[in-house]
């Protein structure tokens, strides 16, 4: 009996430390790389240099955004422009391959710039915006863009800038964002001043 007793006391034990693991175990998601660490405490994260001081999977506003100018870690500008940018990545797939036809570089042309076009609307606020407390107003599919089969989500937004109020989104989210944030959470906006329409969420959700 004292043998099946210290058995099972051991048993408890190591269930208790499994228990205890995954009650204080928890991912830490970069939200410029996407980089998920586990059970430590960054400041920055170790791949692109970003600040994960605040998670996008917590119902919290988190802190201030640094007042501009904020310097972008390079992985995450390059994923806005190019490889997490749907019209960019069309863009690239209609004009180098078919150089040699005429309507399809035409068109890859006209995706590759709107594309740029995006990605700078969204870069520069992130980069030299003024801040403003907003508010999601809805998540939904872009069902008008699909990579992989998939459709990306759109943040839609509204944040208040003197008198007035302001509507923006930002998109080409293939993260599921809408099992994290929901409508009437508050988000830190950053906006152009000259023109607030320029608007992104800070910190990013793409």
């Amino acid at each position: 009996m004292k043998g099946v007793r210290k058995t099972f006391l051991k048993m408890e034990g190591f269930f208790y430390y499994i228990y205890s693991m995954l009650q204080n175990s928890y991912i830490i998601k970069c939200p410029w790389c996407r980089t998920e660490f586990s059970n430590v405490t960054l400041s920055n994260c170790t791949n692109c240099g970003g600040t994960i001081e605040y998670q996008k999977n917590t119902h919290e506003l988190g802190p201030k955004p640094p007042i501009a100018p904020r310097e972008l870690p390079a992985k995450f500008v390059r994923r806005i422009k190019y490889t997490g940018n749907v019209y960019t990545m069309i863009g690239i797939i209609f004009t180098i391959p078919f150089f040699w036809s005429v309507i399809f570089p035409i068109i890859g042309i006209f995706c590759w710039r709107k594309g740029l076009k995006d990605a700078s609307n969204e870069l520069i606020p992130l980069q030299h915006g003024s801040i403003a407390q907003g508010e999601i107003t809805s998540v939904e599919y872009d069902h008008s863009k699909t990579i992989n089969g998939k459709h990306p989500l759109t943040v839609n937004f509204s944040f208040t800038v003197g008198a007035r109020t302001y509507q923006g989104n930002v998109g080409n989210i293939f993260t599921s964002i809408n099992q994290l944030k929901q409508a009437g959470e508050s988000v830190w906006i950053v906006y152009m001043p000259e023109n607030p329409d320029l608007s992104s969420v800070w910190p990013p959700m793409v």
